[in-house]
């Protein structure tokens, strides 16, 4: 499962967070069009790329929604 938040903003319109052995990745998706992210990151769990959010981009944690996996990329 993944974790996203639709923030409808310029250039930050929906962030999804991917879960991986590595870390989680940290997608940032410019409009609701966009068919891959124009910005990604990766940190070391799902906690740290939460925090990352909330202070980059004001995200709290009762925002983020619980998404199926995605096969975009």
């Amino acid at each position: 499962m993944s974790h996203q938040v639709i923030l409808g903003r310029p250039e930050v319109y929906r962030i999804l967070l991917e879960q991986r052995p590595e870390g989680t990745y940290v997608n940032v998706f410019e409009n609701e069009n966009s068919p891959g992210p124009y910005k990604d990151w990766l940190q070391d769990d799902l906690e740290m790329a939460m925090r990352v959010c909330e202070q980059d981009f004001g995200v709290k944690r009762d925002q983020w929604k619980e998404v199926p996996d995605e096969v975009w990329h």
